[in-house]
C-alpha cells in the first residue's frame, strides 16, 4: 500500500512510516484527534472493519481523517526512491511523487508492452518477446475475432426479433392513437400538425429527386410492391406512426384529386414538373420510389397538393438532384 521501505534512500523518519503497511506513507491522511498518520489505501481498508486508531486504540471516522501537516508533506517530499527494476540495470532514484509513473513506463520492466520487430506489429511484454510467434499470435487473434464476430451475430439476431416486436406494439399504438384522434376535433388537428412536421423532419434527410418521365408513374403498384415500399420507407427512417399512412397512399386512390386517373394526369401534365420529390432508396425490383410531402408543396395548385404526404414509384425516368434540404420552418 505504501512505498517499500527497503527502497528509499537514506535514513527514513518513524513518522513517515505506516502503522498498518509498515513502508512509507503513499497519499497520506491523519487522524484529526490523535494526529497519528495512514496511507490513505490503508486506513480506508482497516477501517471497512474497524472505526478506531490502529495506534492507540481512539474512535476514528471517515470523518476524522484530514491531510497530515505541510512539515511531514515536505519530508516525504525530499525523500528518494530507487526503481523497482533497479536489480535490472534501471539508475533511477525518484521523488516518490514520480515513482509510480515512471515504474509502468520504465524501460527496465520485463513486463512493458513493446512492439513486435519481426513483422506483425503486435504488442507484447518485452519478456515475451524472444518466445513471441507471429504466425502462432496472429492465428490466436483471428480466432478470436472470429468468436466475437459470432457472439455479436447472436447479439444482432436477438436485437432484431425485440426490435420487430417493440415495432409490432408501436404499430399497434399507432391504432389506439388514430382512433382517439377521429373522435376528437382539438386531436386530430393537434395531430395532424405534428404529422407534418415529423414528415418534413424525417423529409430534410431524404435527397432531393428530379422526375424526368412522369409517364412511367406506376398508379396501381400490386401486393409484393407495396411490401417493398414498406420496407423501403422503413430503412430510411420513416416515422413508425406514418409508415401505414404512407405505404397506403402509394395507390392513384390516395392521391390528390388531380392525380387519381391517368386522364387527370395527362391534364394537369404541365403542373408535375412543380412538385418537390424526395428520393427514397430503390425498390428490390430496382424501380425509383419517391415522396411527395405536403410541406414540400404547399405552392401547388390545391386538387395536386397531397395533405401530408404521398409515394410515387416509378419505372425509370427519376435522378437524384443535388440540392439543399428546404427548413423545417417552410411548411409551417
Amino acid at each position: 500500500m505504501g512505498f517499500d521501505l527497503n527502497s528509499i534512500v537514506g535514513h527514513v523518519d518513524e513518522e513517515l512510516i505506516c502503522p498498518i503497511c509498515a513502508d512509507v506513507l503513499e497519499e497520506p491522511v491523519q487522524s484529526s484527534g490523535c494526529e497519528h498518520a495512514y496511507c490513505r489505501a490503508c486506513i480506508d481498508k482497516w477501517m471497512l472493519q474497524k472505526q478506531i486508531c490502529p495506534v492507540d486504540r481512539s474512535a476514528l471516522l471517515a470523518a476524522h481523517l484530514v491531510p497530515v501537516s505541510r512539515l511531514m508533506r515536505n519530508m516525504l517530499s525530499r525523500l528518494k526512491i530507487k526503481c523497482t527494476f533497479s536489480a535490472n540495470g534501471c539508475p533511477l532514484m525518484l521523488p516518490l511523487e514520480e515513482f509510480r509513473t515512471h515504474v509502468v513506463s520504465c524501460e527496465h520492466n520485463p513486463k512493458v508492452v513493446v512492439l513486435c520487430n519481426k513483422g506483425c506489429g503486435m504488442k507484447v511484454p518485452k519478456d515475451e518477446l524472444a518466445r513471441h510467434n507471429c504466425v502462432f499470435e496472429l492465428r490466436e487473434l483471428v480466432h478470436q475475432q472470429i468468436k466475437e464476430i459470432s457472439e455479436l451475430k447472436v447479439k444482432q439476431a436477438s436485437e432484431e426479433l425485440l426490435i420487430v416486436s417493440q415495432r409490432r406494439e408501436l404499430e399497434l399504438l399507432q391504432y389506439y392513437i388514430a382512433a382517439l384522434r377521429s373522435t376528437n376535433p382539438v386531436l386530430r388537428n393537434i395531430g395532424e400538425q405534428l404529422d407534418r412536421y415529423s414528415l418534413m423532419q424525417w423529409g430534410n434527410g431524404l435527397p432531393l429527386a428530379t422526375v424526368r418521365t412522369w409517364g412511367s408513374l406506376i398508379s396501381t403498384p400490386d401486393t409484393p410492391m407495396h411490401v417493398m415500399v414498406r420496407d423501403g420507407l422503413r430503412s430510411c427512417g420513416c416515422p413508425m406512426h406514418m409508415l401505414n399512412l404512407m405505404v397506403d397512399r402509394c395507390h392513384e386512390d390516395r392521391w390528390p384529386e388531380g392525380l387519381m386517373t391517368l386522364d387527370l394526369r395527362r391534364e394537369n401534365h404541365h403542373q408535375l414538373g412543380q412538385y418537390v420529390t424526395r428520393l427514397v432508396p430503390s425498390l428490390a425490383s430496382g424501380k425509383p420510389c419517391v415522396v411527395v410531402l405536403g410541406g414540400d408543396n404547399i405552392h401547388m395548385p390545391e386538387n395536386l397538393r397531397p395533405s401530408l404526404g404521398l409515394v410515387m414509384i416509378f419505372v425509370d425516368g427519376v435522378d437524384e438532384m443535388v440540392q439543399e434540404a428546404l427548413p423545417d420552418s417552410e411548411f409551417l
